[in-house]
This record gives C-alpha cells, sequence and structure tokens, in this order.
C-alpha cells in the first residue's frame, strides 16, 4: 500500500526586529483601520532603552487604530509570533489583529473595550498564530503568565489570510503600545504529500 507522511520541516527566523532602526517598507506597510479610523497620534521606529520597537502611541482622547500590516499571505503551515508592550493605558485601548483575505474577522484582542477583552495589563506579551488546515491556533501569553489558547475555524481550507496587527484608542482613550521580535515560520502546503515545505528565508 501507500504510505502518506505528514512532516513539517519548521524553521522559524526573525522576520523583523526593528534593529536598523527604521521600517523596512519591503517588509511592512503601515495602515488604517478597513473600517477607515484614522492614524493614532504616533507611529514608526523609535529606540526605547536602547532598543529599536514600532511605536504606537495616542496622546489625545480619541477613536485612533494603527496596523503594522506584514506583506505576505499565510496559509497552512505558516506561523508568525511577535511581542508587544503596552506601556500606557486609559480608558477604551487595546492591542487587536485583523485577518483578512479569504476570512474577515477581528481576532487576538486584549486590552478594555466595553468590558475587559482577554485580559487587560501593562507590560509585554507574547502572541503566536499557526495557520493549520481550516483552523488557527493562536497563544497569547499575558504580562501576568496568563495563557489564552484560542482556535478559530477558517472556511477555507488552506486558504490565503493577510493580518493586520495593531493599537487602538476608543472614544475615551489614550494608549502607548510598542510592538517588537516578529518571528515567522513560512511554509507552502502540499495536499498530494499531505505535508509542508517550510522556507528558510524569503
Amino acid at each position: 500500500g501507500i504510505i502518506l507522511l505528514s512532516l513539517t520541516l519548521t524553521s522559524a527566523w526573525i522576520y523583523d526586529d526593528f534593529s536598523s532602526g527604521v521600517l523596512d517598507s519591503f517588509r511592512w506597510e503601515v495602515r488604517q483601520d478597513v473600517e477607515g479610523q484614522p492614524l493614532m497620534d504616533e507611529n514608526g521606529i523609535i529606540n526605547e532603552g536602547g532598543n529599536y520597537v514600532f511605536h504606537t502611541k495616542q496622546n489625545s482622547i480619541g477613536d485612533r487604530r494603527t496596523y503594522l500590516f506584514p506583506k505576505l499571505n499565510f496559509t497552512t503551515g505558516d506561523t508568525i509570533e511577535y511581542d508587544f508592550n503596552v506601556v500606557s493605558k486609559e480608558g477604551h485601548y487595546g492591542q487587536m489583529v485583523l485577518l483578512t483575505g479569504s476570512q474577515y474577522i477581528r481576532i487576538g484582542i486584549m486590552g478594555y473595550n466595553n468590558g475587559v477583552q482577554g485580559y487587560d495589563e501593562l507590560g509585554t506579551s507574547h502572541v503566536k498564530f499557526e495557520f493549520q488546515q481550516n483552523n488557527l491556533h493562536i497563544v497569547r501569553t499575558a504580562p501576568s503568565g496568563l495563557v489564552l489558547i484560542d482556535n478559530l475555524f477558517l472556511n477555507n481550507a488552506n486558504g490565503n489570510y493577510q493580518l493586520y496587527i495593531g493599537s487602538f484608542s476608543g472614544h475615551n482613550g489614550r494608549t502607548h503600545i510598542d510592538y517588537d521580535n516578529f518571528t515567522l515560520t513560512k511554509c507552502k502546503f502540499v495536499p498530494l504529500r499531505n505535508s509542508s515545505i517550510c522556507l528558510d528565508k524569503i
């Protein structure tokens, strides 16, 4: 008989830690929300305590959103991880991701938006998105050590998706959130082999 092997060769690498001190336009775009809310007062690469980060900050109270958009299509076998640091917060604010492409939904929300969403903490969180067949596996680790795990059904098996990764302040909110240490495993799922081939770099 025929034996099918399911094998994924994983080789995560740093997609961007912003150590160059400038935003790499080959890798990123800064975008507004698809609903059209204006960008936050501040966004861009800055040096925070000797380390370059992607910085977002809303100084005045207002409904604002800034997204860091990786110029990638994600599909089965791909994984992206990153850290974000909530330096300050007031009123309605948060960090969230928009899944677009084959499906549209808001995912991975943390902060306060008409109540606590996920968790509401100052400090550095770690987020991991793993694209599986018909499933997006999301793991979020809060500064306190709280781990939240979610699984989102993906309507399109092995579909193509994009991610808007960003910060928001609500109608009575202000916040300062920085992003760093994006790592990536980029794979191509091969249905006939029932396996994924992962790249070392792009």
